[in-house]
């Protein structure tokens, strides 16, 4: 279960382990380099020492600044401020190495704003279709414009690519990892649909516990869902547990 003392103290025990690793490093390489009698030699240690360094500590730089992106959304849910924040790392990022992680992150905050039209011109970037995760990702989020766009044919078809890709047998490496709660999404589905029977079999079937705060909005809504097409009272309870945690996110403030 995704707790923030649960990440903070792993991040506190990776950095110690990192800082202590450094240190060891950074001690033998000025004990080799006084060993070093030849000046062109010491140079050239100093600049292999110093070229590591620099990436080691922009490496942890922009682990730690990436975890304060993320935190800010699946955390604190706030998807304008992480979308702030996802732009400035991008200038930190000199190396390009989390390019890929940030557009799947950006389609997490285009969902959560409810910018439905950005959210299709982003997932349209050629790196959506390299690889079965990759693929996976772009199907759910057009199962979920489908939606909302109430092309119920369309979501129909993504919605059935999304359960093939999960239930495909595969080698490990080929195999998609289940970023995305299926029965969550299969609730969903068949809340459009009206086939409340599925839907409650594919909400009862998600242990909240295992969600993060942003998976839980989507829940608790998806839940009042289910209850105002089934005259639930229920229906004021899941919301409002929504608007306690994410009171900023679209789905949550444009729910009726």
């Amino acid at each position: 279960m995704f707790t923030i003392r649960k990440l903070l103290l792993n991040d506190k025990m990776r950095l110690i382990m990192m800082a202590a690793f450094f240190i060891v490093f950074v001690y033998f390489s000025i004990t080799l380099i006084i060993a070093e009698s030849e000046w062109i030699n010491r140079i050239l240690i100093i600049a292999v020492v110093v070229f590591f360094s620099f990436f080691f500590i922009l490496s942890e730089i922009l682990k730690y600044l990436y975890k304060k992106v993320m935190q800010k959304l699946v955390a604190d849910c706030d998807p304008e401020e992480s979308l702030n924040m996802a732009n400035k790392f991008k200038k930190y990022d000199i190396i390009k190495g989390y390019k890929n992680p940030l557009l799947v992150l950006q389609t997490l905050i285009y969902m959560d704003l409810g910018d439905y039209n950005q959210l299709e011109k982003h997932i349209e970037n050629p790196v959506f279709q390299a690889g079965a995760n990759m693929k996976l990702i772009y199907n759910y989020n057009k199962f979920y414009i489908a939606l909302n766009h109430h092309d119920f044919d369309q979501a129909t078809e993504y919605f059935r690519l999304i359960n093939e890709a999960y239930k495909k047998k595969s080698k490990r490496k080929q195999a998609v990892k289940p970023i995305y709660s299926l029965n969550l999404i299969s609730a969903d589905y068949y809340l459009y649909k009206k086939n409340m029977t599925k839907a409650e079999d594919g909400l009862r079937a998600v242990n909240p516990d295992f969600l993060n705060p942003r998976e839980k909005t989507y829940y608790y809504i998806s839940y009042a869902k289910f209850c105002k097409q089934k005259g639930l009272q229920k229906e004021i309870t899941y919301l409002k547990d929504a608007q306690a945690i994410g009171p900023h996110l679209a789905h949550v403030k444009n729910y009726d």
